[in-house]
């Protein structure tokens, strides 16, 4: 009978050390759980993601440059339109110069016509 009772406490102390490892790691045991499920997709998934990202920040960077030569034309363009505006304003002011030295000749002449007479 002592046999009998050696080989239940045995049983009880093997399943009470199970039971208290069960007990105090319970996140252990269902993140393996869940890494034997869902691991290979998560990491697969993440990878997916990396690449995502990778390809995003050559995206970005390609469409920088992009803009930046598209803004530099931009800039160059505007500068051209002002140099041309400089010119046609300059233009603009000495051809009023000469029609005013030309009307100032021709009054002058009419002035001196009529004193002449």
């Amino acid at each position: 009978m002592q046999v009998v009772d050696n080989i239940h406490n045995s049983a009880n102390t093997n399943a009470s050390t199970g039971e208290m490892e069960a007990t105090t790691r319970p996140e252990e045991t269902i993140e393996q759980v869940r890494d034997l499920l869902f691991g290979n997709a998560q990491r697969s998934l993440e990878d997916k993601l990396t690449l995502l990202k990778e390809e995003m920040r050559s995206s970005i960077k390609e469409l920088k440059e992009e803009f930046e030569k598209e803004l530099a034309t931009i800039r160059a363009m505007v500068e051209e339109l002002e140099r041309n505006s400089e010119k046609r304003q300059l233009d603009s002011h000495k051809e009023i110069g000469a029609a005013i030295s030309q009307l100032g000749a021709t009054v002058s002449e009419l002035g001196s016509r009529r004193t002449g007479r």
